[in-house]
């Protein structure tokens, strides 16, 4: 599968499986066009992200192939936490 990974101003925000790019891409032109707005997105763990978008604040977007996580339906009433390598010594 591919994973999106939204850079927002620096920060890193891996999209969950299902989410649309493109809608989220046109979402962002357009609050940025309009001058400043929310988007709202998805994140792994089933988590949402709700984005400021500003015309000054740089946005990119990252695609990359990954296997496939069965926890990461986009479902934010079951949440989940991905622990770091370090959990797993």
């Amino acid at each position: 599968m591919e994973r999106i990974t939204m850079h927002v101003d620096g920060a890193s925000h891996q999209l969950a499986q299902g989410q649309d790019p493109d809608t989220i891409k046109e979402a962002v032109v357009q609050a940025a066009r309009s001058g400043a707005d929310m988007v709202k997105v998805t994140v792994v763990g089933n988590r949402e992200l709700d984005v400021l978008v500003t015309p000054g604040i740089p946005i990119t977007f990252e695609s990359e192939s990954v296997s496939d996580d069965a926890r990461d339906d986009g479902d934010l009433a079951s949440p989940f936490d991905i622990r770091g390598f370090d959990e797993y010594a």
